[in-house]
């Protein structure tokens, strides 16, 4: 039993590139790291019904690309985290400032523009997950590669591209973290613990420290190449 959980686990980690032939991965990384990101600004400034019809549009694709259910809901748990973290700060909020009307505190009118927040944090998310799911990490890189060489002959630059070898790991970065979450916590259930606080407690230092090192590997590595 515990090793189907492990598998599954392993299956579903956050963010990781899935092999695939459709139109989205056939797209040039350069593309994608262009546009997607300027409709989600884009987004960021319009109201909230742009998002929502946004979102919409991003499942369908995901669907389409046969991206399950579990992981789309893997790659956006994070605003389900900002947005316990936006309700335990307004319960503290109401707490420490005498108010004990909580319904008052807690209403509609109170929590729209936080719920709006998060409707557009998702939608970005939504964005994110597709990008990071057809391009790999080598795809990325010649993708930045392509913009700031595109950016320093518009400029007439002649320096050597640095920016981006520091996009680039900060980007791998975080389906690398989602990796090492994902290995400690099958490494701790395979040891026979049992998700709750305490694994939290024990393996939160376990992926920072392993992060970091990972993270100064790669940036000595290419120090070392160039």
């Amino acid at each position: 039993m515990q090793n189907e959980k492990i598998k599954v686990t392993k299956k579903y980690s956050a963010f990781s590139y899935k092999a695939g032939n459709s139109f989205l991965h056939r797209c040039p990384a350069w593309i994608k790291l262009l546009c997607i990101p300027a409709l989600n600004i884009l987004f960021l400034c319009l109201p909230v019904y742009f998002a929502l019809d946004l979102i919409v549009v991003q499942f369908a694709i995901a669907c389409v690309l046969r991206f399950s259910l579990r992981e789309q809901f893997t790659d956006l748990k994070p605003v389900l985290y900002y947005a316990a973290f936006v309700l335990v700060m307004d319960w503290i909020m109401c707490f420490g400032s005498g108010k004990m009307n909580f319904a008052e505190v807690f209403s509609w009118d109170n929590q729209k523009e936080s719920v709006f927040l998060l409707v557009k944090i998702f939608c970005i998310l939504q964005s994110a997950s597709l990008v990071f799911k057809t391009s790999t990490s080598l795809e990325l890189r010649d993708g930045i590669w392509t913009i700031e060489k595109a950016v320093r002959k518009i400029f007439h630059l002649k320096e050597k591209n640095f920016i981006t070898n520091t996009i680039s790991l900060f980007l791998n970065f975080i389906p690398m973290v989602s990796k090492i979450w994902d290995q400690s916590v099958r490494a701790w259930i395979a040891r026979g613990g049992k998700k709750g606080i305490k694994m939290y407690l024990k393996l939160l230092p376990v992926l920072f420290f392993v992060g970091m090192k990972k993270a100064w590997n790669a940036a000595r590595a290419l120090q070392i190449r160039n």
